[in-house]
């Protein structure tokens, strides 16, 4: 990574879960293809130090990953930070449902946040259809992957221009 990247997607999930690894298998798509200059593509699992280190060297970040919105399967939410609200026990959720990986990227994201690192966050969410053993995603989330990864493109795009 350069000093200061622009743009970090992240893929956040459990490769192992079907769906819930979504945001590592639209990183490797990515990966696989190339990305912009000024674009990193990395999956993220649960460990703080790899977001930490991430957030200190980028000025937005676009995070992927299951949310459970209440939609059919395949559902693509786009939302920012802001507009997830805030459960009872602290944690934010989705437009009508859960972020359903990885709530330590949020957790970081506030302790970063507290020390003046504040990169603007995109997050795609995708409607799982099942999250159970298996590395492969169901039939209904894999013919999504074309329109996630033109999402993910689009929005880098905006960004850096």
């Amino acid at each position: 990574m350069t000093e200061v990247e622009q743009i970090a997607v992240v893929g956040l999930g459990n490769p192992l879960m079907r769906d819930d690894g979504i945001g590592p298998r639209v990183v490797r798509e990515l990966q696989k293809n190339g990305v912009p200059p000024g674009v990193r593509a990395v999956e993220a699992g649960g460990g703080m130090w790899g977001y930490w280190c991430l957030l200190q060297k980028c000025r937005q970040v676009i995070a992927v990953d299951s949310m459970q919105g209440g939609g059919p399967p395949g559902a693509v939410y786009l939302v920012t930070l802001e507009q997830l609200s805030t459960r009872e026990d602290g944690r934010k959720a989705g437009p009508g449902g859960w972020i359903n990986h990885d709530p330590h990227f949020l957790d970081v994201l506030q302790l970063a946040a507290h020390y003046g690192i504040k990169p603007q966050v995109t997050i795609i969410g995708v409607e799982p259809k099942e999250i159970g053993f298996s590395l492969e995603l169901s039939p209904e989330i894999e013919t999504r992957l074309p329109e996630v990864l033109k999402i993910v493109r689009e929005q880098c795009r905006k960004r850096l221009h």
